[in-house]
C-alpha cells in the first residue's frame, strides 16, 4: 500500500468512526420521533429533510454540475442505488419492527457487516483478513449478547433481514459506483430516486393525509429537523468513508453505534445495561478495534481530534 493509499485509508477510517457517533445519536433520537407518527411516513418525511440539506450542499459548493457529466449506464447505477438504499428497505425495515420479535430483528440488522463482507467479496473482489474475520466473529458474538426476550422468527424478521441485505447490496454498489463518481452525487441521488419510491408507497397505501398531518404539526417539524440533520451528517461522513474503506471493515466500525445509543439511553432514560448486555458490548468494541487494527484505530482517533480543534480554534493547538 502506498503512502497516499495508507493517508486515504485513515482519513476513510475517520470518518467511519464519525459515521458510527452519529448513528448512534440518530438511533436514539429517531427511536423517540418515530413513535409520534407513521414509521413510513416519518421516514419518508425524514429523508425529503437529508435530500434539501445534501442539495442545498452541492448547490453550494457548485458540485451540481457533476450531474451534467454522467452517463447513462452511472444515472441507472444511481437510480439502482435509490431503490435499493433510498426506499425499499426502509419500508421493510420499519414494517418489519412493527411486528414481534423486536430484540431479534434488531440482531439481525447489527450484522449487517455480515452480508457486506460477501457482497464485497463477490463484486468488488475485497478478501477478507483471517484477523478481519476473527474481529467479525467477536463482533457478531456480542450482538448476540444483547438480544434480550423472546426469540422468534417470522415475517418481521424475514423483511428486517431483507432490509439489511438490501442496505448491504446498495453500500457495495455505491462503494464501486464512487470509483468514478463523487460521493455528495451518489447521496443526492440515494435520497432522491429513494423519497419519489417511497412517495409512490404512500400514495398506494393512501398515506398521503397522514403526511400532512406530519407536516402541519411543530413538534413534529421540530424532530424532523433534527434527524434530518443527522442523517445528513451520517450520510455525509458515511459515504466518504466508504470511498476509501473496504466495505466490511467500514461496516463494523459502524457496529460502535450501539455503544453510543446504550450511552445515551442510561444517560437520558436510566436504561443501563445487563450483564450480558456489558459483554456484548465489550465484544463489539473489541472486535471493531481488531477489525481496523491498533495502529489504524489510534491513527483515526487522532485525525477525528485535530479536525475537531481546527474546528473549534480554527487551527491545530498544538500544532
Amino acid at each position: 500500500m502506498s503512502a497516499t493509499d495508507d493517508k486515504n485509508l485513515e482519513k476513510g477510517l475517520a470518518f467511519a468512526f464519525i459515521a458510527a457517533l452519529i448513528s448512534g445519536i440518530s438511533v436514539f433520537a429517531n427511536g423517540i420521533a418515530v413513535k409520534l407518527a407513521d414509521a413510513t411516513v416519518y421516514t419518508f418525511a425524514k429523508n425529503i429533510g437529508a435530500l434539501l440539506f445534501l442539495a442545498a450542499i452541492v448547490f453550494a459548493l457548485k458540485e451540481w454540475k457533476s450531474f451534467r457529466s454522467l452517463s447513462r449506464r452511472q444515472w441507472l447505477s444511481l437510480i439502482a442505488i435509490g431503490i435499493l438504499g433510498g426506499s425499499v428497505p426502509f419500508a421493510m425495515f420499519f414494517y418489519g419492527l412493527k411486528l414481534e420479535g423486536a430484540a431479534v430483528s434488531s440482531f439481525i440488522f447489527r450484522s449487517l457487516f455480515v452480508f457486506a463482507g460477501v457482497f464485497g467479496y463477490l463484486l468488488l473482489k475485497e478478501k477478507p483478513e483471517a484477523k478481519d474475520t476473527i474481529a467479525a466473529l467477536a463482533i457478531l458474538a456480542g450482538n448476540a449478547f444483547l438480544v434480550s426476550g423472546e426469540a422468534v422468527f417470522g415475517l418481521g424478521q424475514l423483511l428486517v433481514l431483507g432490509a439489511t441485505m438490501l442496505w448491504a447490496l446498495e453500500y457495495t454498489i455505491s462503494r464501486k459506483v464512487m470509483a468514478d463518481i463523487e460521493p455528495k452525487v451518489v447521496m443526492v441521488s440515494r435520497m432522491f430516486f429513494g423519497a419519489m419510491v417511497l412517495f409512490g408507497f404512500l400514495l398506494a397505501t393512501g398515506s398521503v393525509a397522514a403526511l400532512l398531518s406530519v407536516a402541519s404539526d411543530p413538534s413534529m417539524i421540530l424532530w424532523l429537523a433534527i434527524t434530518s440533520l443527522l442523517l445528513t451528517g451520517f450520510m455525509m461522513s458515511w459515504y466518504s468513508s466508504l470511498k476509501s474503506v473496504p466495505v466490511m471493515k467500514a461496516a463494523s466500525i459502524l457496529a460502535l453505534g450501539g455503544i453510543v445509543t446504550a450511552a445515551l439511553e442510561f444517560a437520558f432514560l436510566g436504561k443501563s445495561p445487563s450483564g450480558n448486555g456489558a459483554i456484548g458490548l465489550l465484544l463489539i468494541s473489541a472486535g471493531a478495534v481488531a477489525m481496523v487494527g491498533i495502529g489504524y484505530f489510534v491513527r483515526a482517533l487522532e485525525g477525528i481530534l485535530i479536525d475537531a480543534r481546527r474546528a473549534l480554534f480554527g487551527y491545530d493547538p498544538d500544532g
